[in-house]
């Protein structure tokens, strides 16, 4: 993931580069360049600052009440007392959180899985946990 916002943080700052360059040495002599490069150069600079925050903080959090999952400056609030079911896959290192018929995928750290989990169930002991197993056929058993 951390490569694929580095590759996406090079092209903004590749499209930024292109933009000022046409302005610089081109000019704006037409309505549409008027219009596009100021665009590219804004989408670049907003997309540029969103990669770096979410570079810089992207972390789930456990409340007496809530989880809190941010990316960047994007901040997620969700009720513990919603959340049905934990689950680990044993593959992937991934665990899923069911808040009803709905779920979430998150991406923490393996090492990191084990604390979230306590956490979410000290906060409500009805939370159901389980993992998955994968065996040789490549089906999963819980």
């Amino acid at each position: 993931m951390k490569i694929l916002l580095i590759v996406a943080l090079v092209l903004c700052a590749a499209g930024l580069a292109v933009s000022i360059y046409r302005i610089w040495h081109e000019g704006i002599d037409e309505f549409i360049d008027a219009l596009q490069s100021p665009l590219l150069i804004a989408i670049c600079l907003f997309a540029i600052a969103f990669i770096i925050s979410v570079l810089i903080k992207s972390q789930y959090e456990v409340t007496d009440k809530h989880y809190i999952s941010r990316f960047g400056f994007v901040k997620s609030r969700y009720l513990i007392k919603d959340v049905t079911k934990i689950e680990l896959d044993s593959d992937t290192k991934k665990l899923t959180v069911f808040v009803g018929e709905e779920y979430m995928v998150l991406s923490i750290c393996p090492d990191q899985n084990d604390a979230f989990v306590q956490a979410m169930r000290e906060a409500n002991k009805k939370i159901e946990f389980t993992f998955t197993l994968a065996t040789s056929s490549n089906q999963e058993e819980k």
